[in-house]
């Protein structure tokens, strides 16, 4: 089964050639192309393959639908669609008149083309839509219906996630299927690609509101300190964002001092602490209860993301679709945790707590390379859970590690964070807190046999119900304590003041460029 791992779509692959035979577009160096700083190259883009940066893919092709801010459902490259009411046909008004970038006509024969590339397939059963699939119908060239096994509540949104559910021309495959070029109906077209960067010119056929500039390089440069200065410098115009090139709290402070212009709005992915379920301590509702109580979430936001985060205490923020009713932020109590601790059966001499023999020790499993700053939040959080009597022990791994010991459940407690839009809340829901769903090197933030059937309810449930499911399933996770949300980090972005109207987009996976315009 192919594997969601939040990280490590950033992946490293060889070097690729000029692509000659995709289409140029006049430009005029400057005022003409936005440069934009990516940490990784993009790879070749295939639909297919876990091997591209997940940020590039959204400027060259287009979905079926797209998700909108707040989760607003848009149009793309369908202009209506319907559910049945028994839940089990999604049909589809496809936009008429749009071609691929190659020229090849996009209608009901291409669209149903791309969708049994992943649709019913077993790499893909993680998507839902694709684990229910059953078959396709289509009614001429613009009226499409996909039909399902069992009813799929979240197929509208995860026909908005990045890949593989886009399309690409039919001729951009070899004999055997295999993608051999990056060909789509968006707003961008790939000219070139190698290690340094890619550059993108405008679709100037495209069918939507067309970029205002015809050029787009963007600029691989993995350190973040290089990207900063290249931004005052001029090399670059934008860098930010969580899956393109991120940009920390700190640094960003540091460049609006130096006159760029810093872009932060409320984020969609929570960071948290997760439980090993392996852990006999981390089983014990009192430990979890007083980890909660302990932790001063407004420190962690104010001191550590220099204000760039929001203390939580749910599992989504509320712009997350279906992300459940709202709970106080709780304010750091350490006699409320010593009382919780005492309460629950644990004993302290000499400033040490112990219970059955046992010492309330800690195995704090932290990657820098994993998650950039989460060394110095584990440091904080450490010095906040010994004034309470935890002994707590911060081990600093390497990704490689980190990507070991975490699904193999070798630690205490760890950082994670939920996929953010327009992953969640079923993508997070469904690998995270699902004991037997395939979760890779995300690992798992809680499990229980009780907590997977009250998973699998929430996720199945439709209509009238799914709030009321939904709900219940939050309620099980504040209930039992088995997480600790901390904050949701806002997204962060810079450009320097050529750079005009900068806008985000809904998402951080796609690329913000719509409606910039550059001064000469």
């Amino acid at each position: 089964m192919m594997t969601l791992d939040r990280r490590n779509f950033l992946a490293s692959t060889a070097g690729l050639a000029f692509i000659a035979a995709f289409p140029r577009a006049a430009y005029s160096e400057g005022h003409e192309t936005l440069k934009v700083a990516i940490a990784a190259e993009t790879g070749d883009l295939d639909l297919l393959q876990n091997v591209s940066t997940l940020s590039s893919y959204t400027v060259v092709f287009d979905a079926l639908i797209h998700y909108g801010q707040d989760g607003a459902l848009e149009p793309g490259l369908a202009t209506k669609w319907a559910v049945a009411d028994d839940q089990l046909s999604i049909a589809f008004d496809l936009r008429e008149g749009v071609a691929f970038s190659d020229g090849t006509p996009f209608d009901s024969t291409a669209a149903e083309w791309n969708l049994k590339r992943w649709l019913g397939v077993a790499d893909f059963s993680w998507i839902g839509v694709s684990d229910g699939f059953d078959s396709i119908v289509t009614d001429g060239p613009s009226k499409l219906t996909i039909k399902l096994k069992r009813p799929v509540p979240a197929a509208l949104l995860e026909l908005t996630i990045v890949r593989p559910v886009r399309f690409l021309s039919p001729k951009a495959v070899d004999a055997g299927g295999k993608q051999t070029a990056p060909v789509g109906t968006g707003p961008w077209i790939v000219e070139s690609y190698d290690s340094s960067g890619t550059v993108l010119v405008r679709n100037d056929k495209y069918w939507g509101e067309k970029p205002l500039f015809a050029r787009m390089e963007l600029k691989v440069v993995p350190d973040e300190l290089a990207r900063a200065n290249a931004l005052r410098s001029g090399d670059l115009d934008v860098i930010g964002g969580d899956w393109v090139a991120t940009l920390s709290p700190r640094r960003a402070r540091a460049l609006e001092k130096d006159g760029m212009k810093v872009v932060a709005e409320a984020g969609t992915a929570t960071m948290l602490l997760g439980y090993s379920p392996k852990a006999k301590m981390m089983a014990d509702k009192a430990v979890r209860e007083a980890i909660y109580v302990s932790v001063d979430r407004a420190a962690i936001a104010k001191v550590l993301f220099e204000g760039y985060a929001d203390p939580a205490a749910d599992l989504f923020p509320a712009k997350v679709p279906s992300s459940g009713k709202r709970h106080d932020v709780p304010v750091r109590d350490v006699a409320a945790a010593r009382k919780i601790l005492a309460d629950g059966g644990w004993s302290e001499s000499g400033g040490a707590w112990s219970k059955e023999g046992a010492p309330l020790a800690i195995d704090f499993l932290v990657s820098e390379e994993s998650l950039p700053g989460s060394r110095r939040i584990a440091e904080m959080i450490q010095g906040q859970l010994s004034e309470v009597g935890f002994q707590v022990q911060v081990s600093s791994v390497d990704n490689a590690t980190m990507h070991d010991r975490r699904p193999a459940f070798e630690y205490d407690l760890a950082f994670f964070t939920t996929y953010g839009a327009p992953y969640d809340p079923h993508g997070t829901l469904g690998n995270a807190f699902v004991s037997t769903a395939d979760s890779g090197p995300d690992g798992k933030i809680y499990v229980s046999p009780e907590l997977d059937g009250v998973v699998k309810a929430a996720l199945e449930a439709s209509g009238d119900e799914r709030e009321a499911k939904m709900q219940a399933l939050y309620d099980w996770l504040h209930d039992n304590r088995a997480i600790c949300p901390l904050v949701v980090s806002q997204r962060l972005w810079a450009h320097n003041p050529r750079v005009e109207n900068f806008a985000l987009p809904a998402t951080d996976y796609d690329l913000p460029f719509k409606a910039i315009t550059l001064k000469a």
